[in-house]
């Protein structure tokens, strides 16, 4: 298909069933402009509905592109948005896809994903992440694969060795793709809800009402995790917590069930945003946990709860009699207990109380949502390449909820999902927010363009400055003394972005003298992620901070960084703050990123200096590096054994992407990389695994060790050349 677009004054009406391309140009003149990307079929089914749509987007002074065809493929669809968005005078700062329009599957891309690390030899459609970041981020550079023979709106991409290694989208992106359930007309839900869409659109709404909920086994429910958010969010929200405005906090342990104070909550017809905390599936959402007993007869009846749940499948494998023998005697009880287990009564309530434990998507399409914006903070809720996903039945439905944010895959606990987020109260586009804050499988559900009334003044259009003042320093230097604390952290990441000539500086300053807890953040994250060999000192203090998250991703960023000058803070971190569960949970994945004896020594001579009641802490931490040694050593040997299995060579190989580990392990991978006598597949796997190490404080002797590296596959030269442009490539 020829890429030709509305430059050359073209202004077409769609045909009825008509096949070709049509561009409709924006019918007023803005100075950054937006697209509706639809199919030919959505189109005629709901011209009247896209078309108020597109109208009402203009209204709002954002001049808006139809592009309508028969999409067969997704690379014609990215080529006109880099010819939009390439267009100075009005370039194009977002789009949104509405209907039937393909879904890359992206490959050999998990780096830039959160925590999803399948193994790609699995099924490809499991294996791939559903992303739009193939639309929106233009610095990607993919190779076409082909296009799934039964999930025919599959079309799996992989990512190139001789583009970008890191997301920096150019432009915002949102899916208005309509569920496709059993009794469900699809173009009747994509009618109805655009048509809440231009209603929503003509109300005055400020952001004044926000409620965050969070489910079982999150952050390792972590009380200083979620306490930390709420002082958080007092900074980004201020407004939020003076008279006349709303905010609530829920929590899973307030009642049981939970979910049907969560499911109240959420259909306020005055609620602007719910953010969930919590894990999930396609269409789930985990809120609670079993109930905590309170009482003896509690605690037998949830011990006889936990035998129903069991013993069945044992008795499969064993038989029933054997099975009830066995739990009886491992823990000590009657065996009437475990005979409970095969009563069909029981087994009935059992399944009505775990169902009651958890959001279910089916129940949701009985629902009126109306919280404005929903986020969650979860695994897989936003599959929205399947035919019903739970983040779209939030806005498929009569309730006025018109965005959700959710991830397509699994999704890692410990980010900041809060990121920039005050700054919607200024007027931030939702799509905006979504650019900033993405990961490959982040992704915007419903419409982009939509906006709070700002309660708060940035002194600017911030949706305008996002597009027209990128790479402008003097502008966003001036954000820095902004009065709002997001503003300040996004002025950061902008002169990061910017290549500011003083950029380290600037960090480590504002780090050490800013009272903000987003502004040290930001911070300590574009110093981590951009300059490790200079980031040393700042997160030895950040391992002490006042602010719950910037200690957690210090415990993370002092493994990933290795240097042993890092030894004394991360032991320090470990005997002051090991009650915190989820720094805990990071210090502990540290355990050995530093030479063992170097640690224990160091364990030693601080525990010399302290007053203790006891050390029974300290002397965990001594027992477990013994065991981590031995450990390592098996791996090591295991990856370096000409004769071990191949299999258990390919999973050793890659416990190094979550735990890049310097000293043996570095040497050994280095070293791996280069042995030509290995078989190639585990060198490519040895040359991905060293791209993980970008945040370490010597990766200079990596990419030097790389570029040396002789590779006569063709694979494997791509691999190494992707490695070489994570290491010395940017990251956000």
């Amino acid at each position: 298909m020829k890429r030709y677009i509305a430059f050359a004054g073209l202004a077409l009406a769609l045909l009825q069933g008509t096949t070709a391309q049509t561009i409709v140009k924006p019918s007023v003149k803005t100075k950054t402009t937006f697209a509706i990307v639809t199919d030919s079929k959505s189109y005629e089914a709901a011209k009247n509905e896209i078309d108020a749509y597109r109208a009402s987007v203009e209204n709002e002074g954002l001049g808006t592109y139809l592009l309508i065809d028969d999409w067969k493929t997704p690379q014609p669809i990215r080529e006109l948005l880099i010819d939009l968005h390439a267009d100075k005078k009005a370039p194009l700062e977002g789009c949104v896809f509405v209907g039937d329009i393909p879904v890359p599957m992206v490959r050999d891309a998990q780096h830039l994903c959160s925590a999803f690390k399948m193994n790609q030899t699995m099924a490809w459609h499991r294996s791939s992440v559903p992303s739009d970041r193939y639309y929106d981020d233009f610095d990607l550079k993919f190779d076409y694969l082909k296009q799934d023979s039964i999930y025919t709106n599959y079309h799996y991409v992989s990512l190139r060795a001789d583009g970008s290694q890191y997301l920096s989208p150019d432009i915002y992106s949102g899916r208005i793709r309509p569920l496709r359930a059993e009794g469900m007309d699809k173009y009747q839900l994509l009618r109805d809800y655009l048509k809440k869409v231009v209603a929503e659109k003509q109300q005055t709404n400020v952001l004044d009402q926000l409620t965050m909920a969070r489910g079982h086994g999150y952050n390792s429910e972590d009380l200083l995790a979620w306490s930390g958010e709420q002082i958080a969010l007092r900074e980004q929200f201020p407004q939020l917590f003076r008279p006349g405005h709303t905010v609530k906090f829920y929590d899973f342990t307030f009642q049981f069930p939970s979910k049907n104070m969560y499911l109240n909550e959420v259909q306020r017809e005055d609620l602007d945003m719910m953010l969930f905390h919590h894990h999930g599936h396609t269409d789930v959402q985990y809120i609670n946990g079993y109930e905590m007993p309170g009482n003896v007869q509690e605690n037998i009846e949830s011990i006889k709860l936990y035998l129903r749940s069991k013993l069945p499948g044992r008795a499969k494998k064993i038989g029933k009699e054997a099975a009830i023998a066995e739990y009886a005697k491992r823990y000590n009880i009657p065996e009437s207990w475990c005979e409970e287990a095969f009563d069909p009564e029981k087994q009935k309530a059992d399944s009505i109380y775990n169902y009651h434990m958890d959001i279910h998507m089916e129940e949701i399409h009985q629902l009126r949502p109306n919280a404005r914006f929903v986020m969650f903070d979860a695994c897989f809720n936003g599959s929205f390449h399947l035919d019903d996903y739970l983040s779209g039945s939030y806005i498929f439905n009569p309730g006025k909820t018109i965005a959700t944010l959710a991830c397509s895959v699994n999704s890692i606990q410990d980010k900041w999902p809060d990121e920039f987020i005050g700054l919607m109260a200024a007027g931030m586009r939702i799509g905006q927010f979504a650019r900033l804050t993405c990961f490959l499988e982040n992704h915007l559900i419903g419409d982009p363009t939509f906006r709070f009334t700002p309660n708060v003044n940035a002194g600017f259009d911030i949706n305008q400055a996002l597009v027209l003042k990128e790479g402008d320093i003097a502008f966003w230097k001036k954000q820095l003394y902004s009065p709002l604390a997001d503003m300040q952290a996004l002025a950061l990441r902008k002169l990061s972005d910017a290549d500011y000539k003083d950029i380290v500086p600037l960090l480590e300053e504002s780090y050490y003298h800013s009272d903000s807890f987003m502004k040290r953040l930001e911070a300590l994250r574009l110093l981590v992620l951009n300059h490790p060999t200079q980031s040393t000192d700042v997160i030895k203090a950040a391992l002490n901070d006042s602010y719950e998250l910037i200690r957690r991703y210090a415990g993370e960023y002092a493994e990933k960084n290795g240097s042993n000058e890092l030894i004394p803070a991360w032991v320090q971190s470990y005997l002051q703050r090991s009650q915190e569960k989820r720094l805990r949970f990071k210090i502990m994945g540290g355990i050995d990123a530093f030479p063992y004896a170097d640690v224990k020594a160091e364990i030693e001579k601080q525990v010399a200096s302290m007053t203790l009641y006891n050390r029974n802490h300290a002397d965990a931490l001594l027992a477990q590096l013994p065991r981590q040694e031995k450990s390592m050593e098996r791996d090591i040997e295991t990856i370096t054994n000409p004769k071990s299995k191949a299999s258990y060579v390919r999973r050793d190989l890659r416990t190094f992407r979550n735990h890049p580990v310097g000293g043996k392990p570095l040497d050994m991978l280095l070293a791996f990389v280069k042995d030509g006598s290995r078989p190639v597949d585990q060198r490519i796997i040895a040359a991905e695994v060293l791209g993980w190490y970008n945040l370490y404080h010597n990766k200079a002797i990596i990419i030097n060790s790389l570029k040396e590296t002789k590779a006569n596959d063709e694979a494997l030269k791509k691999e190494i050349q992707k490695s070489i442009a994570r290491l010395e490539g940017k990251n956000r």
